[in-house]
């Protein structure tokens, strides 16, 4: 399934590709012999109106070929004779010739303005208006907000999806009063949202993945155990951190809790303890009355060295150097402490403690230093003082461009899950204007990439996929559902429509260069001259191709990325 997934997107995306040349070349009165979908031997199709309309056995790419132009294959067994100059493609305006090379590519960028405006009308699956976790000390805390709220109005505005509160607290105002659901409670709150300021609150919560840092608390003598699944309490089942706390909040002094972990599934009973009192400020009611928190407050892996130029497959080509300790290693930092401060300063969530070390970095590049920092974790119920000097690296981010930023060496237990979801349905004109703005943003985006790669501010190997990398992610998205699918396939769609549009002569784009000269010389280039520019196109995209392979091989072997 994950390859027919694969396969049906790249055909849908070469469909609209080559159907972009084909009608425009029909609109031009151009013969076009085969419209094939695949290259290599013909496997099956139907002739209709003087076109072969073909399935050929390599899915990946697909052909038009037009009477006196040399667009895909050259197989004899499509040569027809001679072409008739009246249909033929070399001797129609240089105008048309441009308007049908160009063809190909627009379709690629019209698609996902179609795909994206009917996926918009059918409803939008988005982040429903409830609230997942709220920052201490932010507006949304002060103005009364808890995890687990459903925010139903914004200044009287029904809001079922997160995108619409922000988008009404973004209007200027800088008090706003929000109408919000709390179980059986309605309330009003007022909050103060200067425009472009962030009030705190989020949709994601932390999984149901429970962490336990004091081995006399009550989870601790109960024999739980950091990293374990919280499933149910007194029965209930838990979907994520956000529904643990609620329980357990509301549960008397005993309750009964499922968990499972290594040990398997198990059921444990937790006693409150009023002589228990936590090493640190308690996080909440869980914590304070269980000695219970999310996991991911905690370490989850120490790295033994540094990798400070992690540019995958072509770090591996150069001499490896020195291997260096990580700051956490040295320090003595180990899986399961928790960060209780970092510079006097309380760790509440894992993004204290990324924000806490960024904020070490002084200068910028490849000169760039951290300044030495003090910290304090618990390790088994003890606060112990720690201190240590992150180390600058050159990174990565998910896009596969270059920054450098401070580590500790360290990666945090547990997971992130997205709170409920909503649909949101749009009319035709709100859903096609906003389908152009996220086309226009995403094909910026894309170019800009490609920017990046040349300039050497981008990771090729990060950047660039080939078949594999299609199989995986279109498998990823049909997974996902219908929605996702369509969105990488109209994704992929503008990526196809600019990389054609490169200036490289086997391309759409090195045709319109060709084209562009012819029309501003006034005769087209010497046949051997284009022959030449040909070979060097051709061996451009074979050499490219064998690194896209590569990098797929690599992704394979390091676990798909």
């Amino acid at each position: 399934m994950q390859i027919l997934a694969a396969v049906a997107m790249v055909a849908i995306l070469v469909f609209v590709h080559e159907f972009g040349h084909f009608i425009v070349a029909k609109a031009c009165r151009i013969h076009v012999p085969v419209f094939s979908l695949g290259f290599g031997r013909r496997l099956f199709g139907i002739e209709i109106g003087g076109t072969d309309y073909r399935v050929s056995a390599l899915p990946f790419g697909g052909y038009v070929r037009m009477a006196g132009a040399n667009f895909g294959d050259s197989n004899d067994e499509d040569d027809d004779g001679p072409d008739d100059p009246s249909t033929s493609f070399n001797h129609r305006p240089v105008w048309q010739r441009l308007a049908v090379v160009a063809a190909g590519p627009a379709f690629n960028l019209a698609l996902p303005v179609v795909v994206f405006t009917v996926l918009l009308m059918a409803g939008e699956p988005q982040p429903a208006a409830v609230v997942g976790m709220v920052e201490r000390a932010s507006p949304a805390e002060q103005a009364g907000l808890l995890p687990a709220d459903q925010i139903t109005r914004v200044d009287g505005v029904e809001v079922d999806s997160w995108r619409e509160v922000f988008t009404l607290l973004d209007l200027g105002e800088t008090r706003h009063e929000l109408s919000v659901r709390r179980g059986s409670q309605e309330l009003s709150l007022p909050i103060d949202a200067p425009k472009d300021t962030a009030i705190g609150i989020g949709h994601s919560r932390s999984s149901a993945e429970l962490g336990v840092d004091d081995p006399r608390s009550p989870a601790g003598r109960a024999g739980l155990v950091t990293g374990e699944r919280l499933l149910a309490v007194q029965g209930a089942e838990v979907a994520d951190w956000v529904e643990a706390e609620r329980l357990l909040s509301q549960a008397p002094s005993s309750v009964e809790i499922e968990v499972e972990g290594e040990a398997g599934r198990r059921t444990v009973r937790l006693e409150k303890d009023p002589s228990w009192q936590s090493a640190g400020p308690p996080l909440g009611p869980t914590d304070r009355d269980w000695g219970l928190l999310p996991a991911t407050l905690f370490v989850g892996t120490v790295g033994e060295t540094v990798d400070k130029d992690p540019d995958g497959l072509f770090a591996k080509l150069k001499p490896a150097p020195p291997a260096k300790p990580t700051p956490a290693s040295l320090a003595g930092i180990q899986p399961g402490d928790r960060f209780l401060r970092i510079e006097s300063r309380p760790i509440e969530r894992w993004s204290d403690v990324l924000d806490a070390v960024s904020a070490t970095m002084e200068g910028d590049g490849d000169q760039a230093s951290a300044r030495p920092i003090a910290l304090e974790v618990i390790r088994e119920g003890q606060v112990l003082s720690l201190s240590l000097t992150p180390e600058v690296v050159r990174d990565t981010d998910a896009m596969g461009r270059f920054y450098y930023r401070p580590i500790l060496g360290v990666t945090r237990m547990g997971s992130f899950v997205d709170g409920p979801m909503t649909r949101v349905y749009y009319g035709f004109v709100p859903a096609t204007a906003r389908a152009v703005e996220e086309t226009t943003r995403l094909a910026g985006f894309i170019v800009e990439q490609l920017g990046k790669l040349v300039t050497g501010e981008a990771a090729v190997q990060k950047s660039l996929g080939g078949p594999a990398e299609i199989v995986r992610q279109a498998s990823n998205a049909a997974e996902a559902g219908l929605f996702t699918y369509a969105r990488l396939a109209g994704m992929l769609s503008i990526s196809l429509g600019i990389v054609n549009l490169l200036p490289v002569p086997v391309l759409d784009g090195g045709q319109l260069i060709f084209f562009l000269v012819e029309a501003v010389r006034g005769r087209p280039l010497s046949h051997r001259v284009r022959e030449r520019l040909q070979q060097v196109g051709v061996l451009f995209l074979v050499l490219l191709m064998l690194f896209v392979l590569v990098f797929d091989i690599s992704r394979l072997f390091e676990g798909g990325g």
